[in-house]
């Protein structure tokens, strides 16, 4: 899937502060949550390049009940069968106010979007709101997010995979704690590791 030129200008957009987000509940905390390489490829816009079932199950066991922000390309990378996400309130980024995903609210401003999911949360009485990327999302969240999530996988990617999360262990003013490495019972990657392995790894706001 491409970057419409409207897409393409909200990836240019700064990262985002508390300042940017008036009002936000004090109380909800603000994740994200990603799977990457052990190089931080997330993928190439629409794909992955690995399968981990345990992985998904992290996700969903994590997410489900919450309120998600995503970008429009991470929209329509979900297979259309859980699109939008069950059990979770959908919010998507496009700065194509005439964009429509069924199932989901749009919004053209990231803020707004963390607001909205924000007021969501404390009235369905979820604690997070989720950040589910892609890459320049997750880059623009950073400032305001108090716990990030990610679930390393021991693998490589493919050349045409070049979308790269932000690299959390470079990031100030976040206390660090690395899961064991597990081994996953079905999982592939692309550049054939077997057995797949993995871990997952959580950053937390110092003093959040």
């Amino acid at each position: 899937m491409g970057t419409t030129a409207t897409d393409a200008a909200f990836t240019e957009q700064p990262q985002i502060t508390r300042a940017d987000l008036p009002g936000f509940p004090a109380d909800i905390e603000i994740g994200m949550i990603w799977a990457q390489t052990t190089d931080g490829v997330i993928g190439d816009g629409a794909d992955m390049p690995w399968y981990l079932p345990e992985d998904l199950k992290h996700f969903q066991q994590s997410t489900l009940g919450t309120p998600v922000v995503m970008g429009r390309v991470s929209w329509e990378a979900l297979d259309p069968r859980f699109r939008p996400l069950p059990g979770r309130d959908n919010h998507v980024i496009t700065r194509d106010a005439t964009y429509d995903a069924p199932g989901g609210t749009v919004h053209t401003s990231l803020p707004d979007a963390v607001l909205a999911a924000g007021r969501s949360a404390v009235g369905t009485g979820a604690s997070t709101v989720w950040i589910l990327g892609g890459g320049h999302v997750y880059r623009q969240c950073v400032p305001v997010t108090d716990r990030v999530v990610v679930t390393e996988i021991a693998c490589g990617a493919p050349d045409r995979f070049q979308v790269y999360a932000p690299d959390m262990r470079a990031e100030p003013g976040f206390t660090t704690h690395d899961g064991p490495w597990l081994t996953s019972g079905r999982g592939t990657a692309l550049t054939g590791e077997d057995p797949l392995r993995y871990r997952i790894c959580e950053f937390t706001r110092d003093n959040s």
